[in-house]
């Protein structure tokens, strides 16, 4: 009975620890002619998978989980409408993203 105790709590300590914690932080939605950004303290990156962003305005604050990428392969990317040049600091992927 003791080993199966030992098992037990050895068990649940491994499942514990390996769950991923997500790191949110907070952003600002910018939304423009040329794409849509996430803008962190005063970087603003280029949202690859626009998707995640749809339900939220320009403007707003929120909680997002990102990571940053070199290429951005998501097939519902689609580059800038206009001829603005509107400056980044590269491209994001949001993992998950919440209201503020």
């Amino acid at each position: 009975m003791r080993n199966l105790n030992y098992l037990l709590l050895i068990t649940t300590l491994v499942l514990f620890l390996s769950c991923k914690k997500e790191n949110f932080t907070n952003a600002t939605i910018i939304k423009n002619c040329t794409g849509t950004y996430l803008q962190v303290l005063d970087k603003e990156y280029m949202v690859c998978n626009i998707k995640k962003t749809a339900p939220f305005s320009n403007g707003q604050k929120v909680l997002a989980n990102y990571s940053l990428i070199k290429e951005c392969k998501d097939e519902s990317f689609r580059g800038p409408v206009c001829a603005m040049y509107y400056p980044n600091d590269g491209l994001t992927k949001i993992i998950s993203i919440k209201n503020l």
